[in-house]
């Protein structure tokens, strides 16, 4: 059967509708006169951008209050319609797809593992675009678009996975294969960088002039951003690590610290686990256990030490399951850092991730909602002329 293939627009010249919705999402309820001033924009072209995002669904003008205590003129708050728009989200795993819903102000309403049947792309593919039609089929929300993240080297531009250290996949056309079989918007991104955005949008990370998020699974990848844009490099090359750490043991320490060679370490300890979630759980008593953890953060301590000393960023975000509940992970990260770079107080720059327990459904959210934030006329009008599939 046909169908028709939907891209994401580029995004236009003019970005005032973009700041209009993300002030109103860092306010969360706010006047035109506060969103002004955070957008640094004039009133008159708020009250433009607040009429065409409101024509366009996106935002909702509340009741006309008064100021405090009854003084000041009264005004009209405006607020995201979350219930009203949301996202899905499908993101690509070693052994595993997660499909998601988020609301626009990347909040995860349900989420869905899908087990890889094989690691052929078509196959995973087809079982991510069959649960993402039948979420799209439940909604009674509008479908903005669908976001797309994976580890490895992802031409954002083209929608294509370059390669993946994990799965082997070698120039995937991963957009093209997605939009023509949910017939949704699709905007696709590598899951660190969409982390960044996630961060920058709904994270502690904010406006900060400088992040960088390192990323600690099956795949190990570094992504950042200057003055508050994302880098992404010609192709999207950028974020590449496996031969940061020094020497010419580089690649094989950072192979080392992957999360499946974390579990075949469990195993070869004889500590029954079948994934990094329950080597977390076993690692929180067991000395042996925690030991794995604490390795791998000596390793990829050396290259944050590197990524602080190139970029002095205001944040680091590390995404590792370990940090935060194995006992000596953020010690020996912390630690490290102070050993190998000239951040004498690693502790100040150095944080999880905003979205623990939800990482890979926000990257996933996130690769289209920064479009959404960026450019969301242009979002909108792309979700309008989406064409449903026969059978949606």
């Amino acid at each position: 059967m046909d169908r028709s293939i939907v891209e994401v627009p580029m995004v236009s010249g003019d970005k005032s509708a973009g700041a209009v919705l993300r002030a109103v999402l860092e306010e969360g309820t706010a006047p035109r006169s506060a969103i002004a001033k955070l957008a640094g924009l004039s009133p008159a072209t708020v009250t433009s951008q607040v009429r065409a995002l409101t024509a366009a669904g996106l935002l909702i003008e509340l009741p006309e209050t008064a100021g405090p205590a009854g003084m000041g003129r009264p005004h009209s708050p405006l607020v995201l319609d979350i219930a009203g728009n949301v996202v899905i989200g499908v993101h690509i795993a070693a052994d595993h797809c997660t499909v998601a819903v988020l609301n626009i102000a990347g909040t995860v309403r349900l989420s869905h593992r899908i087990p890889h049947a094989t690691l052929e792309p078509e196959v995973i593919l087809a079982a991510a675009a069959a649960e993402v039609r039948r979420l799209r089929a439940e909604l009674t929300e509008r479908v903005i678009g669908l976001g797309v993240a994976i580890g490895g080297w992802v031409d954002s531009a083209a929608g294509t996975v370059i390669e993946h250290g994990t799965l082997p996949w070698r120039n995937v056309e991963v957009r093209q294969y997605l939009s023509g079989h949910t017939g949704l918007p699709v905007t696709m991104d590598s899951h660190t960088r969409a982390l960044v955005h996630a961060e920058q949008l709904f994270g502690h990370a904010g406006s900060t002039a400088a992040t960088v998020v390192l990323f600690a699974g099956n795949v190990i990848d570094v992504a950042f951003s200057v003055h508050g844009r994302v880098h992404y490099g010609p192709r999207s090359a950028a974020g590449a690590i496996t031969r940061l750490a020094g020497g010419d043991t580089a690649e094989s320490e950072l192979a080392q610290c992957t999360d499946r060679a974390l579990v075949a370490a469990a195993h070869e300890l004889g500590l029954s686990v079948r994934g990094v979630p329950d080597l977390v759980s076993v690692a929180v008593g067991d000395p042996a256990a925690q030991t794995l953890f604490v390795n791998r953060a000596r390793i990829l301590a050396r290259v944050v030490a590197v990524v602080i000393d190139l970029l002095d960023p205001d944040a680091v975000v590390i995404v590792d399951p370990g940090l935060i509940r194995v006992p000596g992970v953020r010690a020996a990260y912390l630690d490290g850092v102070r050993r190998f770079s000239a951040c004498a107080r690693p502790e100040e720059v150095i944080s999880g991730s905003s979205f623990f327990g939800r990482v890979l459904e926000t990257a996933a959210g996130a690769a289209v909602l920064q479009r959404l934030f960026t450019d969301p006329l242009a979002v909108v009008a792309a979700a309008e002329q989406a064409v449903r599939p026969v059978g949606i």
